[in-house]
């Protein structure tokens, strides 16, 4: 009876020590928060007038007599992105029956401006903080007689702007810009616009040394300007591990947390990421289907891969979408199963006793390794808990059993 004691403690013993060789591995869980920002299109309008070699901020005259030249140099700037510009200038007077001021005289309109219907249209496209002058001076008729003496005159200038991203004019049609609807803008209060755009690598590496996962940088839409209606954005990230360890990693998305508002924009959003040129996903940014974990496969020590995606900006946003703002969290998570040798376990089933002392021996040498994120060492104690309980019950019912 003492031997079947021996035979089923070491089976037990075997299966509790199996069972936390399975869930004794590494898992570590790093979030990438991604912000989309929606851009801006912002013009402004400042008058100069010439003075000697210089320029000094232009002042009405009060008086202007027939065959003045009137130095007026009507700027415009942009302040946000690249942009298309035109002017329309309208000319008014007091007295409707009298002549007004009208193309003519204007002067000093580059050739960069083309004139078509009722707009000048700029022909090239003005750049963030560039700024380019519609005409230099305005001349009274010398024409006018005293019959135009105290008449008040006017020149106003109507500048609009539309976004140079997906969109290009045809010079040679009577409207350039075709049915475009001009909206109001909407612009920051100071009229700029923080642009991200740079060349910065973007990786995810399950780190040798710090044995984690490390991001950099911490937003992997850095790189991407802010979008504008019909942009389509591309980056990649390179994915690595550099431990000395086969591990698997794992990729998906998170958006708890947003407001209607900004849940309303990813659903707009057309998102694709694929893997070493094979497409994982393709759909809008707020799917479910992103929200579930996917293996990115399992990597060998010092092997690497690519992530590529794309961002697709809905052609239909206008204006009010101006400066909006949403974001989207990335989660990648690593699973690697630690290099343990089992071999001495199988020798446990000699003597039940001796089984025992040889599984705290085990323990006492066994390497605790660092765990972020794991919750399966609770699971562990649990099954050995379990499973003590269950020897110590075997071998009070043989015993029982013998002493009957």
């Amino acid at each position: 009876m003492r031997k079947s004691v021996k035979i089923i403690t070491g089976f037990l013993l075997t299966a509790i020590l199996s069972a936390a060789a399975v869930f004794a591995s590494f898992s570590d869980r790093l979030d990438v928060v991604n912000h989309i920002s929606v851009g801006d299109v912002s013009i402004s309008i400042s008058e100069y007038a010439r003075k000697g070699k210089g320029e000094v901020k232009y002042t009405q005259p009060s008086e202007v007599v027939p065959g003045q030249t009137i130095s007026k140099i009507p700027r415009i700037k942009n302040n946000a992105l690249p942009c298309w510009i035109r002017a329309r200038i309208t000319y008014a007077g007091e007295n409707g029956k009298l002549e007004r001021l009208k193309d003519e005289n204007i002067g000093g309109i580059s050739g960069e401006w083309v004139k078509r219907g009722e707009y000048y249209y700029y022909t090239k496209v003005l750049k963030k903080q560039e700024s380019t002058d519609l005409f230099q001076n305005i001349s009274i008729p010398d024409t006018w007689t005293e019959e135009h003496a105290k008449q008040k005159i006017a020149v106003d200038i109507q500048a609009d702007a539309i976004q140079a991203a997906n969109f290009k004019p045809d010079f040679s049609a009577m409207s350039p810009w075709g049915n475009q609807v001009i909206q109001k803008c909407v612009h920051e209060q100071d009229g700029t616009l923080t642009c991200k755009k740079g060349n910065t690598k973007l990786s995810v590496e399950f780190n040798g040394k710090a044995h984690k996962l490390i991001a950099v940088p911490d937003d992997f839409f850095t790189n991407l300007e802010s979008a504008m209606p019909g942009d389509i954005l591309k980056d990649a990230v390179q994915i690595a591990n550099t431990t000395d360890q086969e591990a698997e990693l794992f990729f998906q998305t998170n958006t708890d947390g947003r407001s209607e508002e900004q849940m309303n924009m990813l659903k707009k959003v057309r998102f694709e990421i694929s893997q070493n040129k094979k497409i994982l996903y393709k759909g809008t940014l707020d799917a479910a289907e992103l929200a579930k974990a996917r293996s990115l496969g399992k990597f060998k020590s010092g092997q690497k891969g690519r992530l590529e995606f794309q961002l697709e900006i809905p052609r239909e946003w206008d204006n009010a979408y101006a400066l909006k703002k949403t974001d989207i969290t990335w989660i990648f998570a690593v699973k690697e199963n630690e290099k343990k040798e089992f071999s001495s376990y199988e020798s446990v089933g000699s003597e039940s006793a001796g089984g025992v002392a040889q599984e705290k021996d085990i323990k006492t040498r066994r390497k605790n390794p660092v765990r972020t994120g794991d919750d399966s060492e609770p699971l562990v104690l649990l099954i050995l808990l379990l499973g003590s309980g269950a020897i110590t019950l075997c071998i009070r019912c043989f015993k029982g059993g013998n002493e009957s």
